[in-house]
């Protein structure tokens, strides 16, 4: 009995799946090669680069530190003599239209120097501060987000007690932040969110099958000889299915992650989250990245048991492929939608569990207590795996009368 576990993993390991993975893998690496050419940057003597060099020279042209006043009045005055403020304020005219295809090395610390001043929090990357805002940087900071957060602005629907909550927690924040090049940790998650649904979508073509009725290699015959093989056909096919998929994703996040540490690195680890990430948790850029994997990998076991699940109700294997890759397809085309209704399903869609977990733009509340969106995540996913198991425990009674 112990071996039918491999003999399930027999089933989905062959030529055709050596084949599909290594397509799958060269499309996976198309949006990731895509995103990380499509830059332009200046190097000291203003000169513009295009392409994957560009990024050696952000790295090499970002000045890292504490941010302290200190430093942030630095930073402002490197600022008025860089290469960049032309470009950025558009007092240069150029075909790249004053610069807004350009990419510079402190657009990510002016952003956050900027966001409380902003009245509409528009991203500016410009430094034009006074030094007393600067000085006031941290207490301006925090006390910005009841503004933020307004309901008159109609952006977020928080409650005025909820919004307090989260600003009594922005409060908080340990300061001063770290501000080092962290491309890498920025990109990984760009490149999770534009990749996974062509992940789920190889698994679809791997799994599609996993209940067909007669394999080609008879071992459904055997599986079903006795009482107890039929009692535990389940959890060897759904053993089975996600141990190829544990595989199948840290091989998936093992390509990513060569390919930003080739082009981005992964500098800058222990950067503050809050650089980038609109948050009220104190973390570092490596504890953020550590979880989003995570967070990829147990979508991963979500999609393999709703994949089954289809496998077991249609018995036919193009179907569930059709109907996955239509799925897969949509969820990835509307995930960052305007409609209200869209945005509201696509917080249970399993594509999008890697999508702002920890941003107070996705904060859930249950009476005064707050869970960012990786919580409520979790709770979707493990209710989408035991509904199916669920559901696939009865539908066997139909499978095995077939």
């Amino acid at each position: 009995m112990r071996n039918f576990i491999p003999l399930e993993l027999k089933k989905i390991l062959n030529k055709n799946t050596v084949i599909i993975s290594l397509l799958f893998l060269a499309i996976i690496l198309i949006p990731l090669f895509q995103s990380a050419k499509s830059i332009d940057v200046l190097d000291d003597e203003g000169t513009i680069h295009s392409g994957l060099g560009g990024w050696e020279i952000l790295r090499e042209r970002t000045v890292e530190g504490t941010m302290t006043t200190d430093y942030l009045l630095q930073m402002k005055q490197n600022y008025e003599n860089s290469v960049d403020k032309p470009y950025i304020e558009g007092e240069v005219d150029t075909d790249r239209k004053l610069g807004k295809r350009l990419t510079f090395p402190h657009d990510a610390l002016h952003w956050e120097l900027n966001f409380p001043y902003e009245k509409y929090r528009v991203l500016d990357n410009s430094l034009n501060l006074t030094d007393e805002q600067l000085a006031n940087f941290y207490m301006d900071w925090k006390g910005s987000f009841t503004e933020y957060l307004s309901n008159e602005q109609n952006l977020f629907p928080y409650t005025e007690k909820q919004i307090e909550i989260i600003s009594q927690k922005m409060q908080k924040v340990s300061t001063p932040f770290l501000f080092k090049y962290d491309s890498g940790w920025e990109y990984l998650k760009i490149g999770l969110l534009n990749t996974i649904y062509l992940f789920f979508m190889f698994l679809a073509f791997i799994l599609c099958e996993g209940f067909s009725k007669n394999s080609s290699k008879g071992i459904d015959k055997v599986t079903l000889s006795t009482r107890e093989s039929r009692r535990k056909l389940i959890s060897y096919k759904l053993g089975a299915a996600c141990v190829f998929s544990t595989i199948a994703y840290f091989v998936y996040i093992a390509i990513v992650l060569l390919f930003i540490t080739a082009v981005y690195t992964l500098h800058g680890w222990d950067s503050s989250v809050q650089i980038g990430t609109i948050t009220f948790y104190s973390m570092n850029q490596l504890q953020e990245g550590l979880l989003y994997i995570f967070m990829g990998y147990f979508s991963t076991l979500v999609v393999t048991h709703l994949i089954l699940f289809l496998s077991l109700v249609f018995k036919r294997g193009r179907l569930v492929l059709a109907l996955s890759l239509i799925y897969f397809y949509l969820v990835n085309t509307y995930q960052m939608g305007s409609v209200a209704l869209i945005e509201q399903v696509m917080v249970f869609m399993p594509q999008n569990f890697i999508n702002n977990l920890i941003g107070i733009e996705k904060l859930y509340f249950v009476g005064n207590t707050v869970f960012p969106y990786v919580f409520v995540a979790l709770f979707l996913g493990t209710v989408y795996i035991l509904l199916s198991r669920i559901a696939i425990s009865i539908w066997m009674r139909r499978y095995y009368l077939q």
